[in-house]
Order: structure tokens, then C-alpha cells, then sequence
């Protein structure tokens, strides 16, 4: 595993605006696609990467049926009157609430040890184009002849057609059947949202389904039908959302959702079980539950229990983009000593902290990269990466193609 400084590709913005990736440079002028550099992998090394986001997934699938079961709900985040939607869902995980997709965010520099899982990313992704099409054309245009852990695009599709296997009417064209479409919304205009949600469009109408979409800003409640309606005041009855249910739970039209949810009026993707995979807690739950795990990080929702001087990541319960992120080192106490080596500012200040052992990330020329393995399901299918000069990988971090070296 390495960095490899290389020359982009002539006139590289205008291709990525012709594959439909418009965001590949800042308001700022600064790139967020960055390929001055990629980083080169043995297929050993991506083995181990898919190996260990399959393990942690499973970790996270028992983790979270150990909330569900004793209610644990405060202990991540989450209010408990959420719970019957949370419930619901979990009882149908393998059917008509399976998940779609997720990301983890693993720190290794491949010299050694294993993986360790930052965090999971388990509701609404970032760097989905970029990771499925972007950086593989990338590959087509400058290594041809080398291979990329990416079958993404792929997995997804197949993971639409699981879902039409339990929803067949789902896969009706018929105009008459628009009841029966999926409604793929999000805040709306929001460029890179719309990409992203136009992208997943997509792979359902390549694996067959009737697909809809419309601003989430949109979705109204009618009292008399008892349904969710869209604009043209067609119900709603399968909502692939970009857009945190722990941001729902805190609005009106939200909570309804929740409470559709519960009583199976409608069926949300991501499903309501995963607000429990994209709490930060359930790490602190995952190391009390596998102390020791070569794949996990100390971790806890209290910060008293780590030794004197060790060094401690702070970060809010339900954030997300790297905000309200600190890195310090702790006293006896479990008190920062002077200030944080690094720190963020953002909105995440209310809903309680997670604190988790600091472990550096793959670091070259003062880059810091982060790994986003990619789940279809249970199934590990893909790697972008993101870096960053700071040691907090944020919003504006740098997106770095990757390739597995020819054998």
C-alpha cells in the first residue's frame, strides 16, 4: 500500500462533467477530486480490507440486536419512543426492510496490524459517484490494464433486485402501477445530493423497478387517506430517502414518518433499524461486547475510563462529516490536557459524545487518508479515499482514486 504521485489527466474536469459528476471541485476553487496522487494496493491488502469490513458488519448486525432486545436506545443516541419503528424494522431485516448500503471509515497504513474501524456510515453515504464511477473511469483512462476494488455499481443493482424479489409489483412500467413506484427523494437543490439520488435512481431502473423522484421538502401527509403523498399527490409507499432519520425523528412530518414506518404504511430506505447502525455509540457497544476485537478501537461513551495520557477522539453521538470533532490527550481525570492536537467546529453539540482511542491514519507527504470500505447488504464491494492535511477528515477532504497493482 502506497502513494503514488502521478499527472492528472488533461482537461480532467471536463471529463468528469461528462460522466455526470459536476462536483468534483469546490465553491472555493479548490479540488475535491484529486488525482495528483493515487494510492496503489496488493490484492492481499484489499482481501484483508474486505475481510474486515464483512467482520465488523457482522459485529455491528449482533450489536445491534443486543439494543433492540434490552432497549438500549438513550445509550446511542436515540429517543425511545423510536423504538416500535426501530422494531418493526429489525423483525424484517431479512426481507422487506433489508438494507441497501452503508460505508465504514477504517484507519491502516497496510505495514502491519490490522484494520481498525472508525466509525460506520450506515444510513446516508457520501462519495457514492465518486467511488463507483468516477475513480473507475479513472482506471480505464490511465491503468487499463490494472483492477480497482469496485463492484459497487454492481452490487447495488443486485441489491434492487432483492428487494423487487419481495415487492414484485415494484417492477411493474405501467402508469397504473405508479403507487406501487419507488420515490427517491432529497433536499432539494442541493447539487451533489441530487447526483447522488439520481445515481441510485438509476441502478433501480437498470434492475427493473418504477422509480420517482421529487424533493423531499415536498412529501406531504394526508389526513384523510391516512397516506404520504408526493407532488402529484400519488401515495408514497417505498421512500429511499437521502436524508438522517435522526434528522427526522427531530421534525414534525419526520415523526410522522417514523409512526407510518412502525405500522408498515410505508417502507423506508434505508429502514428504520439503521438509526442504530449510524449512531456512533454502537462502537462504545461494540468494544463492551468484543473487548480486545484486532478490528475495533477502545471505545466508550465515558471518558474517564481511559488511562492517563492516552490520546482520545471526541465525537458527537450523531454527527457526521467530521464536525464537533476533537483529538486530546487525557489526564487522570479524563480531562483534555491543554488544548485538542486538532478540532472541528459544526451543530453537533446536543446529543451526547462517544470518545474513542486516537489511531493515526495512513499518512504520506502530510496526507492523511482515510479508507471508506463500501457495503452492499452484508457484503464488502468497494473503496474510495479520502485525504486530508488535517488529521480530521471533514466535508472538504480530498477524494484520491485507488488501484489494485497488476500481478
Amino acid at each position: 500500500m502506497e502513494r503514488v504521485p502521478t499527472a492528472p489527466r488533461p482537461q480532467w474536469q471536463t471529463k468528469l462533467d461528462e460522466i455526470g459528476f459536476p462536483f468534483h471541485t469546490d465553491a472555493d476553487g479548490t479540488a475535491y477530486w484529486d488525482e495528483s496522487a493515487y494510492w496503489r494496493f496488493s490484492l492481499a491488502e484489499i482481501e484483508t480490507l474486505e475481510a474486515a469490513a464483512e467482520e465488523v458488519y457482522r459485529l455491528c448486525e449482533d450489536a445491534v440486536g443486543h439494543v433492540v432486545t434490552r432497549g438500549l436506545y438513550e445509550a446511542v443516541g436515540l429517543p425511545p419512543w423510536a423504538a416500535p419503528a426501530i422494531e418493526a424494522s429489525w423483525a424484517e431485516r431479512g426481507g422487506r426492510d433489508m438494507a441497501l448500503y452503508a460505508r465504514f471509515d477504517f484507519a491502516w497504513d497496510g505495514k502491519g496490524g490490522a484494520p481498525k474501524a472508525l466509525e460506520l456510515n450506515a444510513e446516508t453515504p457520501t462519495s457514492l459517484y465518486e467511488t463507483a464511477v468516477a475513480q473507475w473511469c479513472w482506471l480505464q483512462d490511465v491503468h487499463p490494464d490494472a483492477d480497482q476494488f469496485n463492484s459497487l455499481e454492481e452490487a447495488l443493482v443486485e441489491r434492487w433486485q432483492a428487494r423487487m424479489q419481495v415487492f414484485p409489483a415494484l417492477a411493474s412500467p405501467t402508469m397504473a402501477s405508479q403507487a406501487e413506484a419507488v420515490h427517491f427523494a432529497c433536499l432539494m437543490p442541493h447539487p451533489e445530493d441530487e447526483a447522488t439520488i439520481a445515481y441510485l435512481q438509476t441502478l433501480a431502473l437498470r434492475a427493473g423497478m418504477t422509480t420517482k423522484a421529487m424533493p423531499i421538502q415536498a412529501i406531504r401527509y394526508d389526513d384523510a387517506s391516512g397516506c404520504f403523498l408526493d407532488e402529484a399527490g400519488l401515495p408514497i409507499r417505498h421512500l429511499m430517502k437521502l436524508y438522517p432519520w435522526d434528522w427526522m425523528i427531530r421534525e414534525t412530518t419526520g415523526r410522522e414518518l417514523v409512526t407510518a414506518a412502525a405500522q408498515g404504511r410505508i417502507r423506508m430506505i434505508e429502514p428504520a433499524w439503521k438509526m442504530l447502525m449510524a449512531s456512533k455509540g454502537l462502537f462504545a457497544l461494540l468494544w463492551e461486547l468484543n473487548p480486545g476485537h484486532p478490528n475495533l478501537l477502545p471505545t466508550a461513551l465515558d471518558r474517564t475510563g481511559f488511562p492517563a495520557g492516552s490520546m482520545v477522539v471526541a465525537k458527537p453521538l450523531l454527527g457526521r462529516e467530521g464536525s464537533n470533532v476533537s483529538i486530546a490527550t487525557l489526564d487522570a481525570a479524563g480531562f483534555p490536557v491543554g488544548q485538542p492536537i486538532a478540532q472541528t467546529e459544526g451543530p453537533y453539540v446536543d446529543e451526547g459524545w462517544v470518545y474513542q482511542a486516537f489511531t493515526p491514519l495512513a499518512e504520506a507527504d502530510g496526507n492523511h487518508a482515510v479508507l471508506g470500505v463500501w457495503m452492499a447488504g452484508d457484503k464488502a464491494c468497494g473503496l474510495g479515499i479520502r485525504e486530508d492535511r488535517a488529521l480530521i477528515t471533514g466535508n472538504t477532504s480530498r477524494f484520491v482514486p485507488h488501484m489494485i497493482a497488476p500481478t
